[in-house]
């Protein structure tokens, strides 16, 4: 089965760090009092937890992901980088790639693109650069 969003534990850890919550797309949302578990909707409505005592927390898809990331940074005076997401081989890749083509910027891989844009916010947020 295809990742489509952030897992509970990944979406806690972006509201560790700090991500604005306002730009989470999705929402897992607790039915364990009336049926089996977690249940994912379309959207994120905080105010579910107030009206109707359910626990939940934002997800973030994909595209809501990529949004976070900023399309270039400078790791190095005079060296822009550009976002790019692939699947060059087996893993998905995030990267900064340096415009001149002679050096990159941070990287991460992983099993699907969800995790791989994760860990990048991750590694940019250790490093102040979100």
């Amino acid at each position: 089965m295809n990742k489509i969003c952030t897992d509970i534990g990944q979406s806690q850890k972006l509201i560790e760090l700090g991500i604005d919550v306002n730009t989470a797309d999705m929402m897992w949302d607790d039915w364990s009092l009336i049926e089996e578990g977690w249940k994912l909707s379309i959207g994120y409505y905080s105010e579910i937890e107030k009206d109707y005592g359910r626990k939940c927390y934002p997800a973030w898809s994909l595209a809501a992901l990529l949004d976070i990331l900023p399309k270039k940074y400078y790791p190095v005076k005079d060296h822009e980088t550009n976002l790019i997401l692939g699947k060059p081989k087996d893993k998905w890749c995030v990267l900064y790639w340096d415009t001149t083509g002679m050096q990159h910027g941070e990287e991460t891989l992983a099993d699907n693109p969800i995790d791989a844009c994760y860990e990048m916010i991750i590694k940019l947020n250790e490093q102040k650069l979100l």
